[in-house]
């Protein structure tokens, strides 16, 4: 149990007995009795009674990770030896030893018998019970507080777990593409564009592997990640792709989760630039509308007369799955031709600042 949990348990005890020695001035007020004289009798005794409640607690704690009802059975079986107890203790003092005339037992002294530290267990019974059911009230209470801080814990890191794993799905074949770039190059003895192809694939590699793919980042640092890519792609397509970003500056500093785009822009290199026979435009533009950030990313390809590569589906996917987990429902995924050349996505998310 947490610290929190054991101060609430001995503040529990100390005002479960302290309201009983009020209740029994009051009611020695209303009956003509000296209400001082009753607590300085008392005071002692519940001390006692405290000290009996807090070593339930303390027989209890070993035995909490079991089932609540077996904890609950064992707690009401100590609550009946704490009033026996207790009982036994209260009629030894005020009975026999101060011989305080408010007794049960009317009467000159008389020996202690079997029914008599049975009366003694029930008369106090209803106190034990009544503190006992406010314990358990209290441990069900952090107990359920601890299962449910652990279990967001364990739900973080199953969350940081899968959007390592989508993370990971992002580029593969993108870095194959390039090494098989710079590998021809190489071949064509075009040394100085393999060579700004290798130092672009650094930077983009050392940019990207060094973003924690649990954290979000501004829109500013997302699209300078991609640039970095398409800088790489201009050196593969020099006369194919043209490059086109329109992002207002109030959106600059807007959040969004890393590499998020990397998917859509590296569909429209493959899907678009790379099928282009002609000059293709690809566009990233960011706009607001009321509380959500509007994300587009689309081109104006058209595509040669041959046959077309087939989408395996897996970017837009990967995109969807990372914003159903950052952000459940709160978030819009279009994705269609556009018009007559060319594909357009449309992403939708919160709006959020730093």
């Amino acid at each position: 149990m947490p610290r929190a949990g054991r101060r609430a348990i001995v503040w529990s005890i100390a005002a479960f007995w302290s309201l009983h020695l009020l209740v029994l001035a009051a009611i020695s007020a209303a009956s003509s009795q000296d209400p001082a004289g009753v607590l300085a009798r008392r005071m002692g005794l519940v001390v006692i009674a405290a000290g009996l409640c807090y070593a339930i607690h303390l027989v209890l704690r070993p035995v909490r990770a079991r089932p609540f009802w077996q904890m609950a059975l064992i707690a009401g079986a100590l609550a009946l030896v704490g009033a026996a107890i207790y009982g036994a203790v209260t009629t030894a003092i005020l009975y026999y030893g101060i011989g305080y005339p408010d007794m049960p037992y009317k009467g000159p002294l008389r020996p202690y018998t079997m029914s008599m530290f049975i009366e003694d267990a029930f008369l106090w019974l209803y106190s034990f019970f009544s503190w006992t059911a406010l314990y358990l009230a209290l441990v069900y209470q952090f107990d359920l507080r601890e299962r449910e801080r652990l279990l967001a814990q364990v739900e973080a890191l199953a969350h940081k777990a899968q959007v390592r794993a989508l993370r990971y799905q992002i580029n593969p074949h993108f870095l194959f593409n390039t090494l098989n770039s710079i590998s021809a190059m190489i071949w064509e003895k075009d040394l100085q564009r393999a060579e700004e192809m290798v130092l672009g694939l650094s930077s983009f590699l050392r940019t990207t592997l060094g973003i924690d793919p649990s954290e979000d980042v501004t829109l500013a640092q997302e699209i300078a990640l991609q640039r970095l890519y398409l800088d790489i792609e201009q050196i593969r397509y020099p006369e194919r792709l043209k490059v086109e970003i329109d992002i207002p500056a109030e959106l600059q500093d807007a959040r969004v989760p890393s590499l998020i785009l990397q998917p859509l822009v590296e569909n429209a290199i493959k899907y678009g630039v790379a099928r282009s026979s002609s000059t293709t435009k690809l566009r990233i533009a960011a706009q607001h509308s009321r509380d959500a950030l509007m994300l587009c990313v689309e081109d104006d390809a058209h595509p040669s007369s041959k046959e077309a590569p087939t989408s395996t589906g897996l970017g837009l996917l990967n995109v969807r799955q990372r914003l159903a987990t950052r952000f459940g429902e709160r978030w819009s995924l279009n994705a269609a031709p556009g018009g007559s050349r060319g594909f357009r996505v449309d992403l939708g998310i919160p709006l959020r600042y730093a």
